[in-house]
């Protein structure tokens, strides 16, 4: 049996239909593979299913949100390593071999990202935790190193760790969730590495069809997440202050700039912020209306 018969693919869908079939060929056959559909009104399970007729698939009955998404998927996980792998990601052939070779070799690494490769060519490493407020740029390691975040588009776990933490947080339907998860890793004494040499192309931003109103509700969850994790992480005071900081300003720029395209997206992160202020919880509110 194939090593790589020990890492499950968990992929979380929304109106991922069009990216489905080229993500799911490029997974290794001999990797379990299952995919959670949050109810997705575009046919994606469908999809799935014919391209992969041996994936499980998880029909949301409603839109769970990517954390709680993944979570469902991973729940049915028997293997020792799982991989998150988002919609509009492509596996390049030894990726999967990469990782698992990198995780045997670094027991302490709990959670190991490849290099994460844009359309253009560049990688994509990421950011810094905004809450460890350091300044200066990120810049990405030329060979296999520990770091402090791994991005969510393509996360290679080890299921002991995962569960250990709980999972991703079920409070956040949607950002800011690699970011928790990748604290509350090293919390727990585990390390994260990026593993040099192996790749995933990502289209980034792709793994749900656009659209202007559901660009908006991501910019919400951008606000609703950012405030719960500061929150979380640094207590009550620091989420006022950030709001503080923050909130007016969008809210400022949103009433005042009609003509901005990037309007929409100031007035989605403030209220956003709004309804965190509210005590509204995310996951109930979801996708619907403000």
């Amino acid at each position: 049996m194939s090593d790589e018969a020990d890492v499950s693919v968990v992929i979380v869908a929304y109106n991922s239909a069009a990216l489905l079939p080229a993500c799911l060929a490029a997974i290794p056959a001999a990797c379990p593979v299952i995919l959670v559909d949050n109810a997705s009104p575009d046919g994606s399970a469908d999809a799935a299913l014919a391209a992969r007729p041996d994936a499980r698939i998880i029909r949301a009955p409603r839109n769970l949100g990517f954390g709680r998404g993944a979570n469902a998927g991973f729940a049915q996980v028997t293997t020792e390593f799982g991989v998150l792998l988002n919609a509009d990601a492509k596996l390049e052939p030894a990726t999967i071999a990469g990782l698992l070779a990198a995780a045997r070799r670094h027991p302490g690494a709990a959670l190991l990202a490849p290099e994460v490769i844009a359309p253009d060519g560049t990688m994509q490493f990421g950011h810094d935790l905004p809450f460890r407020r350091l300044r200066g740029p990120v810049v990405p390691p030329s060979g296999d190193a520990c770091c402090w975040y791994v991005g969510g588009s393509a996360m290679f776990l080890r299921m002991s760790a995962f569960r250990a933490i709980g999972g991703f947080d079920p409070a956040i339907f949607l950002y800011f969730e690699d970011d928790d998860l990748c604290l509350r890793m090293r919390a727990a004494g585990h390390s994260l590495m990026h593993v040099s040499g192996v790749r995933v192309l990502h289209e980034g931003g792709a793994s749900s069809a656009p659209s202007p109103r559901l660009d908006w509700w991501k910019a919400f969850h951008q606000g609703w997440s950012r405030l719960h994790i500061e929150a979380k992480h640094h207590g009550s005071a620091a989420a006022w202050k950030l709001v503080l900081r923050e909130w007016p300003v969008l809210t400022l720029k949103s009433a005042l700039r009609r003509g901005d395209a990037r309007r929409d997206k100031w007035s989605g992160r403030a209220a956003g912020m709004r309804a965190w202020m509210s005590g509204k919880r995310a996951t109930e509110i979801g996708l619907g209306t403000p």
